[in-house]
């Protein structure tokens, strides 16, 4: 079962993060039958970052996490780009292409083609292989996720 739910900011914002979500399922993971996806609106600004996206128990429990205030400060669209960023990272850790590691610190680990896991975090964030790819899809995604939505 997929379940996704969104919770904290306003209304309007859960509505349209989780109507982001159900769009980017359908379109990077249509096959998925078992997931739990859990956006939280909450404070990342602080933290440098409009969200994040972290495994929970496993890599079907999935936690995003989206600044409550950035559909006032950047507007719609930047919310639609964000959650479909997060997506992107919960489709790599769901799919098994990144993983969380808590062995001697916590490290994110990238799936190389070699089929050997690899942690880039000594990287540049611009350069590591999953922001590179989330930015890639982020904006094909929302433009994906506006074309739906005029077709009602």
């Amino acid at each position: 079962m997929i379940h996704i739910e969104a919770t904290g900011g306003l209304k309007k914002d859960r509505e349209l993060a989780e109507d982001v979500m159900w769009v980017c399922m359908d379109i990077l993971m249509p096959r998925m039958r078992t997931l739990c996806i859990d956006l939280e609106f909450t404070k990342t600004l602080e933290d440098g970052a409009m969200g994040f996206a972290y495994m929970g128990e496993d890599d079907k429990d999935i936690i995003i996490q989206v600044d409550h205030r950035l559909s006032r400060i950047k507007g719609r669209d930047q919310l639609i780009e964000t959650v479909a960023h997060e997506m992107v990272h919960v489709w790599q850790m769901a799919t098994g292409r990144m993983k969380d590691s808590f062995k001697g610190g916590y490290k994110q680990l990238w799936k190389c083609k070699d089929g050997k896991y690899r942690n880039y975090n000594k990287t540049s964030y611009d350069r590591q292989p999953w922001e590179t790819q989330a930015y890639s899809l982020e904006g094909k995604l929302a433009e994906l996720y506006e074309i739906m939505k005029e077709k009602g």
